[in-house]
């Protein structure tokens, strides 16, 4: 439990750091194009098959650990515990089919990538096939953590109700 918890962390704060990169990356090539007349090379490029997706799926890992994906509780506040409970348990099989799924259709994705060396030419070519791993890993990590909550696995003893661990 305390290697998948640390390896949650660490994902979302790789995630983290790719979004100030982004940041930092986008606000140079802007600068750089307006006021020097010199954009910075290929950063449509790199802020697409890099920062974005480990923005979006090496947070994924920590966003289900610490329950904090979107949710609309319309009807979930209207009804009993009993029936909430089945409601949350309905909504992590379900997520946890589909980013297997997804997960499985990326690693064939990825490993594609890999065998050709895949890139990408902007001003400079970008080789993207690292990134197609993280994909994967994402929803991998993602996966494990839905899987310690529908079996009740999770140290919060809420079956995954808030938190996956209180030192999220």
């Amino acid at each position: 439990m305390r290697a998948i918890s640390w390896l949650t962390r660490v994902l979302g704060l790789i995630a983290g750091v790719a979004v100030g990169l982004m940041m930092f990356h986008v606000m140079a090539d802007v600068l750089g194009k307006y006021l020097l007349h010199k954009p910075v090379p290929s950063t449509a490029e790199v802020v697409a098959n890099y920062y974005m997706i480990a923005c979006v799926f090496l947070s994924l890992a920590w966003i289900e650990a610490r329950g904090s994906a979107i949710s609309v509780d319309l009807v979930y506040d209207q009804v009993g515990p009993a029936l909430q409970r089945l409601m949350r348990k309905c909504g992590q099989v379900f997520t946890l089919l589909f980013y297997a799924g997804f997960g499985w259709f990326s690693w064939d994705v990825a490993m594609r990538a890999w065998r050709v060396n895949e890139t990408v030419d902007g001003l400079w070519r970008v080789t993207t096939w690292p990134a197609k791993f993280m994909l994967p890993v994402g929803l991998g990590i993602a996966c494990l953590i839905l899987i310690l909550k529908i079996f009740n696995l999770d140290r919060s003893g809420n079956g995954g109700d808030h938190e996956f661990s209180h030192g999220l």
